[in-house]
């Protein structure tokens, strides 16, 4: 038999590191600062505190800030004709903190390192027991990028998966106003003197950031409710996407309503001669596993007896489908894919996007 010893030397080793994530409502609003804040906390409460990886972009109070904590070097990549600096996870894993600091957490990692993302960094870090304290913004969080274009216009090209925030054991949202940010600019705590007034009118216009921030407000209370088991019966959502343009961002709004829903969302296309491409498919699989959702092939000439058919077999009470809306007369008297949908699901409630023809 297993003396004690040895019973509490293997719950330690098989322990996972905790997961604290500060998520910013937009770039500037002070995560970074804020998580410097609590490692000296940690650090005077005698915890063992490293910095892993943090990104100061030079402002002056970040980085006054992360002066007397222990930073592990970084790794020194050549990368077309030029050297990058990255967390060297070996060195850190060797170190085996208590703590680790590990900032900016959607970045990509340079080609040829162990982990394609830093998320998956963070990973391998918790499996080994340590706690990471780690940063990311809004706009980066997988479930929301298409709103997050929508609204800035800017495309977003490093993303998070949304189960990294479900994993989390605590999110602390940074919150600032947008009036408080754009002052905070013009002062040169966030850009160089030479950028400010260009970002203001681009990205971080007012309208914008109050955007933003509403979209930060709502991921930290739909994480709070199923952390909490605030939802009193989970709903499923069944996405049917048809390999169209707005595909993408069907499958973003399915996943995000589940989330609120606390169900399962599941993505369904149906391969015909037409659409969707291969291609189509791999992406689509792929943006699916980021969000949390399975994905499946239907077969058939029938499209919408195929989703009908899905959405009765595994019980979704809601489905998200995508139509397009024409303006010819002739089509205004024959039922529509979506038609056929609604009225042979009358148990379920069905969600349709529309956009107009090209």
């Amino acid at each position: 038999m297993r003396s004690n010893a040895q019973t509490d030397a293997a719950a330690v080793e098989k322990r996972r590191g905790h997961l604290k994530v500060y998520l910013g409502a937009t770039p500037g609003a002070g995560k970074t600062y804020a998580m410097l804040g609590e490692a000296h906390r940690l650090e005077r409460q005698g915890h063992d505190v490293v910095v892993g990886y943090v990104e100061t972009y030079n402002r002056p109070r970040t980085v006054e800030l992360l002066a007397g904590l222990e930073v592990v070097p970084r790794v020194k990549i050549p990368y077309r004709g030029t050297v990058l600096e990255e967390m060297d996870l070996d060195a850190v894993l060797a170190r085996r903190p208590e703590i680790v600091l590990v900032d900016e957490l959607a970045h990509t990692n340079v080609p040829n390192l162990r982990h394609t993302k830093r998320w998956e960094d963070v990973e391998e870090l918790r499996t080994a027991g340590t706690d990471v304290i780690t940063t990311v913004n809004v706009q980066h969080v997988e479930s929301v990028k298409d709103l997050v274009e929508k609204v800035t216009g800017i495309v977003v090209r490093e993303t998070v998966p949304d189960r990294e925030l479900d994993g989390a054991d605590e999110i602390q949202f940074i919150d600032i106003t947008p009036e408080a940010l754009r002052k905070r600019m013009r002062h040169g705590n966030v850009y160089a003197p030479d950028k400010v007034e260009t970002a203001l009118a681009n990205f971080f216009r007012p309208q914008n950031l109050s955007a933003m921030r509403q979209i930060g407000l709502r991921l930290v209370a739909d994480s709070m409710a199923r952390s909490r088991h605030v939802l009193a019966s989970p709903e499923d959502v069944l996405v049917a996407v048809s390999g169209g343009p707005s595909s993408e961002d069907l499958i973003r709004r399915g996943s995000r309503l589940a989330r609120r829903l606390g169900g399962t969302c599941m993505v369904v296309t149906v391969q015909t001669e037409a659409t969707p491409s291969a291609s189509q498919l791999i992406r689509y699989r792929i943006l699916a596993t980021q969000l949390g959702a399975s994905f499946a092939v239907l077969g058939g000439s029938d499209v919408a007896a195929a989703v009908i058919q899905a959405a009765r077999d595994s019980g979704a009470e809601h489905v998200v489908v995508g139509e397009v809306v024409t303006s010819s007369v002739l089509n205004r008297f024959r039922p529509t894919v979506v038609d056929r949908i609604i009225d042979q699901l009358p148990s379920s409630d069905v969600h349709v996007i529309a956009r107009l023809a090209q």
